[in-house]
């Protein structure tokens, strides 16, 4: 393709594009001159706050990425990383985040942004990061996606559109993303509750009590898994591979529609689906594995098992 024929097809993206604006907006009445402007979106600053040492901050930004981590000093610090600069079509200026302090804690939210938002030239990063103590009970109503570490008072995240990630986490957790992977690394309490829409799930290091792990399109891994009580694994789409800790005491029933079942690297059965219990130790605990398109490894680090129908 010839560079004239490049620069052709980039002028008439530009064209639809404004187009397009001119359309959606002139059906309401509005004009697209009344609404494209010039943005270079400059982040408040926000005083940090003191809210004890085991607060409940609830996050609500669901345009933003959120990064959570353990604060040096015992408060509350809210950093707003958003940038945006170029020129943008919109019903209104961005809004800014809004700190309160409630009666067991801290609310961090942003007000809805304007309906019809993108820009024809330039950039924007949404991105806002946030320090608690490390007793904080942390509650993500809603994100773009999530980082959280260190943080001892339990945790739950809902990404509506992003992956998250979790590390060096103590307490009750539970995460939901609509649309990306979920990775926990070195938690610790009692329940673990994980679930993709369109996502793998890596689990490393863990050790709960009760552990729910469920993705409707993705592989599960878990290494260095510990369960004292129960857990249950699903996909509807991937394999399962699952390293238990030392000593593990599990009874685990394993199923597949479509593909076997391997314990430490043998097959248990090579038919196409296959459904099988295998004991780990004296079998106390329960698990769940269950895949509906793909194997199940299963692998007990040398510990005294048997398995069959």
């Amino acid at each position: 393709m010839s560079r004239l024929s490049v620069v052709a097809m980039l002028l008439a993206a530009e064209v639809l594009i404004a187009g397009m604006a001119v359309y959606a907006v002139g059906r309401n009445g509005a004009t697209f001159a009344a609404g494209m402007h010039h943005s270079d979106f400059v982040p408040s600053s926000i005083a940090p706050v003191a809210a004890g040492s085991a607060p409940h901050v609830v996050i609500d930004d669901g345009a933003s990425r959120v990064a959570v981590s353990r604060s040096d000093d015992g408060l509350v610090h809210v950093n707003d990383l958003t940038q945006m600069r170029g020129a943008i079509f919109s019903g209104g200026p961005y809004p800014h985040l809004r700190v309160t302090r409630t009666p067991d804690g801290v609310r961090i939210e942003r007000p809805r942004a304007p309906d019809i938002s993108f820009f024809v030239f330039g950039f924007s990063v949404q991105k806002i990061e946030v320090q608690v103590p490390a007793g904080a009970r942390v509650e993500i109503a809603r994100c773009a996606g999530a980082d959280v570490t260190g943080v001892a008072g339990g945790v739950s995240v809902h990404s509506t559109d992003g992956h998250v990630t979790l590390a060096d986490l103590s307490g009750s957790v539970d995460v939901r993303s609509d649309d990306g992977y979920v990775k926990a690394t070195n938690v610790r309490g009692d329940r673990l509750a994980l679930e993709s829409e369109d996502g793998h799930l890596a689990l490393d290091d863990v050790a709960v009590a009760s552990l729910q792990g469920t993705t409707r399109d993705g592989r599960i891994e878990a290494e260095g898994l510990s369960v004292s009580r129960d857990a249950s694994l699903q996909t509807s789409d991937g394999s399962v591979r699952v390293t238990l800790a030392p000593s593990a005491d599990l009874t685990i029933d394993a199923s597949t529609r479509d593909g076997n079942i391997s314990v430490d690297g043998s097959t248990v059965d090579g038919d196409d689906s296959a459904q099988r219990t295998v004991r780990v130790g004296a079998g106390t605990g329960q698990m769940r594995l269950a895949t509906a398109d793909g194997s199940i490894h299963i692998f007990t680090n040398g510990e005294s098992q048997d398995h069959g129908l």
